[in-house]
């Protein structure tokens, strides 16, 4: 699918960037970038092609609301919707929480109608899953040390919510290095690798890989987090020094 036939099938549906975009678990430059001739990953070219051959995912007539994004996705229980591949493999949708509503996401993060007015992310998974996932756009440099390695400010994480009954359990964290926090002391969530959990006295040990000393490394007790999510996964978003 090249950039001509998104625009013509976009345009047929009479959806926007930003709508297209939302569909697929992107941003509405990514969708302009497609449009523009750029190169598409074999995974969007798959989910693109699926929706702009989709005949019911809005009525034109009445309103611009997504009505069902995908006739032939399915949900787990917490209303991640999955849509297979021709390949076999699995496209995840999840509720993005932009910077503008992560203060009030713990809130509303249970309600239905809430999550349905979030834009969505979009990662490939090998199966449907279980749990509770949410991407997160990092707003903040504490995890950029210049690396390839380095969560930038922008960049999309998706995680897993770390149910409250397993934090008793000494957490997985060299499985899944890095985690989205939120504590009693701030609205905003961190984005922190945990190095260490003491289950005798019940704290973890959060590390920046910014090594700025404005970063250091701190306990936080687990009776100060309202919320644990690991990170599965980071979109990084694209260098601008990139010239084509």
């Amino acid at each position: 699918m090249n950039g001509l036939a998104i625009k013509q099938g976009r345009e047929k549906l009479g959806l926007t960037q930003k709508q297209l975009a939302d569909l697929i678990g992107a941003s509405r430059e990514t969708i302009i970038n497609y449009e523009k001739g750029r190169p598409i990953p074999k995974s969007k070219s798959e989910i693109l092609h699926k929706v702009l051959e989709s005949k019911n995912i809005f009525n034109q007539r009445v309103s611009h609301e997504v009505v069902k994004p995908y006739p032939d996705a399915f949900e787990n229980k917490n209303g991640n919707q999955f849509i297979e591949l021709p390949n076999g493999e699995y496209y995840m949708l999840m509720p993005l929480a932009e910077f503008k509503v992560q203060a009030g996401f713990l809130g509303n993060y249970q309600d239905a109608d809430y999550l349905m007015d979030m834009s969505q992310h979009g990662i490939l998974v090998d199966k449907p899953l279980q749990g509770r996932y949410v991407a997160f756009r990092v707003n903040g440099d504490s995890m950029d040390d210049g690396t390839s390695q380095a969560i930038t400010r922008n960049s999309i994480v998706s995680t897993r919510e770390l149910q409250r009954h397993h934090w008793v359990d000494k957490l997985r964290y060299r499985d899944f290095p890095y985690w989205v926090i939120y504590t009693t002391e701030s609205k905003m969530p961190l984005i922190k690798e945990i190095i260490e959990h003491n289950t005798e006295e019940g704290y973890i040990l959060c590390h920046s890989l910014n090594d700025s000393p404005e970063f250091t490394d701190f306990k936080l007790h687990l009776n100060d987090v309202q919320a644990l999510f690991y990170v599965i996964d980071v979109n990084r978003p694209v260098s601008k020094k990139i010239s084509y």
